[in-house]
């Protein structure tokens, strides 16, 4: 799937594995300008009909992310929805409805930043109609930088508690910490990212 790169132009492509010919072969589904290419979560790296990505509204020509559009791979359609000029969508997150099993039964999730009050929602589409638009709009209450990328976790993946989460952030904190460290370049490192004063603490026997 096609990635946001500033003042590039990204049409969508979709590449095919084919084992058998030991070959991979890619199909230009759209030459329109988008990013963040998504699929169902359940279909993925499998046989797939829908791709769902955010789109600039100005056809082929680069722009930012700002509508929703849905591509049928089968029937070589596509349809798009677009918000208001100062309104943009992020990356859609595909987010399965309960008891339904079809591929394009569930709905897409996006953050959309509003440039004229610099506020965010979070928008709901069908994702089997998205060119009605939304469903629902839901206030964040926070500006979320436009572009950030997303996911979709069913409520069993992130019904974390109070306490899991903080050990989580702290966790993550530790971790941040030692990555700043390991990411320090200075002349006392070696190849292997490690400083030698590490390479005797961890390697001490064998130096």
């Amino acid at each position: 799937m096609a990635m946001g790169i500033d003042n590039v132009r990204l049409p969508i492509w979709r590449y095919k594995v084919h084992p058998q010919k030991g070959s991979i072969s890619k199909d230009c589904i759209s030459k329109d300008q988008t990013y963040f290419g998504v699929v169902n979560s359940n279909n993925s790296a499998q046989k797939h009909r829908y791709i769902y990505a955010a789109m600039g509204a100005m056809g082929e020509d680069v722009a930012p992310p700002q509508g929703i559009a849905r591509f049928d791979l089968d029937s070589n359609t596509q349809e798009s929805w677009f918000p208001e000029a100062h309104e943009f969508c992020g990356e859609p997150m595909y987010a399965q409805r309960r008891g339904d099993d079809s591929e394009d039964g569930g709905y897409i999730l996006s953050t959309l930043f509003n440039g004229k009050d610099e506020s965010s929602e979070l928008v709901v589409l069908k994702a089997n109609d998205i060119k009605s638009g939304p469903i629902a709009r839901v206030p964040i209450g926070i500006a979320v930088p436009h572009g950030n990328h997303g996911c979709f976790a069913s409520t069993d993946d992130a019904n974390w508690t109070y306490e899991q989460i903080e050990r989580r952030a702290k966790l993550s904190d530790k971790m941040e910490t030692r990555g700043s460290m390991w990411n320090e370049v200075k002349s006392d490192f070696s190849g292997l990212g490690l400083r030698f004063d590490d390479m005797e603490e961890y390697f001490g026997e064998f130096m």
